[in-house]
């Protein structure tokens, strides 16, 4: 494992965990957005999803999951340092995401997420976000967001 400072280790964390709490509210796209540089990518693709370049594409994808579903949970586990300079660092985390859809489907994902970030002045912000499933995906989730 790498050597980092822990309180940028925590920031680290509590980066990926305020973006899963951001998830589950359903109802704070700016909340959510406000994670991420404005440039930031989000790389779905792994799993199905699309790529998401930039605030707007990122506020269209999440305007439509927070309308398409009424729960979410996600519970984030096994956090670890990747990368790490001082002024930007990389971690990954295990998740298990739950929801269900408006529509009564339901979904439940076995990822691991990449958070490439940077520090700021008002703390870390993701740059790059990436995921891959960790055990064989639903169905459901392209039923439920495939036309994203």
């Amino acid at each position: 494992m790498i050597s980092i400072p822990l309180e940028d280790r925590i920031g680290l964390q509590d980066l990926m965990t305020a973006y899963c709490y951001a998830v589950d509210k359903l109802d704070d796209v700016d909340g959510l957005v406000s994670l991420f540089t404005p440039d930031a990518v989000l790389d779905f693709s792994a799993i199905g999803l699309p790529v998401m370049n930039g605030h707007g594409e990122i506020r269209t994808f999440f305007d439509r999951v927070f309308t398409d579903m009424s729960h979410h949970s996600h519970y984030i586990t096994n956090f670890r340092p990747i990368r790490y300079d001082g002024t930007s660092g990389a971690m990954t985390a295990y998740v298990i995401g739950i929801g269900r859809a408006n529509d009564g489907n339901t979904v439940e994902v076995n990822v691991q997420y990449t958070f490439d970030a940077v520090k700021t002045e008002a703390g870390w912000v993701c740059k790059h976000y990436s995921m891959f499933s960790m055990m064989p995906l639903p169905g459901s989730l392209a039923e439920i967001h495939g036309d994203h």
